[in-house]
């Protein structure tokens, strides 16, 4: 990805990581659940800024990316594991008390697994076995734990504390940014046209700066 791409993408997500620090880790902050749900979405926030960070650097002194394993892919996929973490651990014990009315929805949010694994696929058709694609795999692992939670929360009906309802639109940003990421690699490849990764950084960018706003409404409906 171009370095302007990358440094566009390290400045949205900064820009929700600060905006968060500054939001939501005050005395007057949400506090319980909700407070702690918003807390976990900054901190992906800021793996992401990390991870952005480190592939404009790379850019910068190199020239480009290696083509495998680098540090970046960490804060990928430590910004997933804390989306993940923040549905699993905060609000799926709420919204699922594992009777038969939620079996719908957890089979059908095995598509989203499913579409991650997809795409990888996609990937790994365009770019044959190698370092990179091993090591998208390992990150599209990450990605697909958070979005099978994500289109779960989507799809269910709400428990009656509105859980559901007030997460609806961060649970479809956090899908599409999700399907994003995988898409920056395929957007690279030789049967795409080469705008492809300036509208995939965009809409990243655009998503980014959206979580937090979004999910700070949320959470007032979560709270009432």
């Amino acid at each position: 990805m171009d370095i302007y791409l990358d440094l566009a993408l390290t400045i949205a997500a900064g820009i929700g990581f600060i905006y968060g620090l500054f939001r939501f880790f005050r005395k007057d902050s949400p506090s319980g659940d909700s407070g702690m749900y918003l807390k976990m979405i900054v901190f992906g926030l800021g793996c992401a800024m990390l991870g952005r960070l480190y592939g404009t650097l790379m850019l910068l002194v190199k020239g480009e990316y290696y083509p495998g394993f680098n540090v970046g892919m960490l804060g990928i996929i430590g910004s997933f594991l804390f989306f993940f973490s923040a549905n699993f651990g905060l609000a799926d014990a709420v919204v699922d008390d594992g009777s038969p009315r939620c079996i719908k929805a957890r089979i059908i949010a095995l598509i989203a697994p499913l579409s991650v694994g997809a795409l990888w696929c996609a990937i790994f058709a365009e770019y044959g076995v190698n370092e990179l694609t091993i090591w998208v795999g390992i990150e599209a692992l990450a990605l697909a734990l958070a979005s099978y939670f994500h289109l779960k929360h989507l799809i269910m009906k709400d428990s009656g504390d509105g859980i559901i309802k007030s997460m609806h639109n961060y649970n479809l940003l956090a899908l599409v940014y999700a399907v994003l990421c995988l898409m920056e690699v395929l957007a690279e490849g030789s049967w795409l046209p080469s705008f492809a990764p300036i509208i995939v950084c965009g809409v990243e960018c655009v998503v980014l700066l959206a979580f937090l706003p979004v999910l700070e409404r949320g959470v007032k409906k979560w709270k009432t």
